[in-house]
């Protein structure tokens, strides 16, 4: 487990690639269980106003369209094979990013001071987050840096519109 925890961080650091990371169906059911526990304890602080029900309808929307989305994208380019590698590289390394963000979202959600203060570290992390799915996307789909990160970019927004979308922010 040790091993794994250290090649998800290499990921993050950008010294591995999704090529990396073993083939394992149990491995990427077990990933991507864990991340949508922390996703659902993170977002739930994030969104204190959101039902729990909200909540965990909005990650498993998210989840369920990242991996489609991308399993499809790699079956469009004919890169099937690594659908199981990517999607683990990603939603473990993502695991990684998260757990980092989650003492900063609680605190986040103690006050609204609190969080103005956090805030510059939040973005750090999300920027982090984008160039590590950047990473994984350009080397799983053999694509150049530049649209890598558009996809990137991309789907963080299609994140952020589900999540709008399903918990709607009251303004």
């Amino acid at each position: 487990m040790r091993q794994l925890i250290g090649l998800f961080w290499d990921i993050c650091l950008l010294r591995k690639t999704p090529q990396d990371i073993p083939y394992s169906p149990a491995l990427l059911g077990l990933v991507v269980v864990i991340g949508m526990i922390i996703d659902n304890i993170n977002l739930d602080f994030a969104l204190p106003k959101a039902t729990l029900i909200q909540v965990a309808g909005a990650v498993l929307a998210h989840t369920a369209l990242l991996m489609g989305s991308l399993a499809a994208l790699l079956a469009l380019m004919g890169y099937t094979a690594r659908v199981v590698q990517t999607l683990s590289a990603l939603l473990g390394s993502g695991l990684i990013i998260s757990l980092a963000a989650m003492p900063l979202i609680i605190l986040s959600s103690l006050s609204e001071q609190l969080a103005m203060a956090l805030v510059m570290l939040l973005l750090m992390l999300t920027i982090w987050s984008l160039v590590v799915t950047m990473h994984i996307f350009r080397h799983a789909l053999s694509i150049n840096v530049l649209l890598a990160g558009l996809l990137a970019f991309g789907s963080y927004v299609l994140s952020l519109k589900v999540i709008d979308w399903l918990i709607p922010v009251s303004h």
